[in-house]
């Protein structure tokens, strides 16, 4: 009994911690981020940098997927929810269009995303 104690133990304090650093999440760094990679997103589309457009894409859906979060813990913002998923998806199409060289494409939902990020909740849900 003793050996399950333990490891369950460090399972309470490893996930105490992780709720804890969700806790101290920096929603306008994370916003301020997402402004710059997206610019920097479209910068290497540009200069075909597949590794750097993928990375960065990769980057974002990952950095909405926080967003996500976010605003379900809110819990009175649903469209901003749906909008952060559908940004998730458009980033994960533009990794797909970068891997298959379809640049076009890419900038193309590159700029979608920045069209959209600056139109969709930031008036309304803007958290500061």
């Amino acid at each position: 009994m003793r050996k399950m104690i333990k490891p369950f133990g460090m399972l309470l304090v490893l996930v105490a911690g992780m709720a804890y650093a969700e806790a101290e999440f920096d929603f306008e760094e994370l916003m301020e981020t997402i402004d710059t990679n997206s610019h920097n997103l479209q910068d290497n589309i540009t200069n075909k940098d597949a590794n750097g457009a993928i990375a960065l894409a990769k980057e974002m859906q990952n950095s909405f997927k926080l967003v996500e979060g976010y605003f379900e813990k809110r819990g009175d913002a649903a469209d901003a929810v749906t909008d952060a998923k559908r940004y998730e998806d458009m980033a994960a199409e533009i990794v797909k269009f970068v891997e298959t060289n379809d640049f076009e494409a890419a900038s193309n939902k590159a700029i979608e995303i920045s069209k959209a990020c600056d139109t969709a909740c930031h008036d309304t849900y803007k958290p500061l």
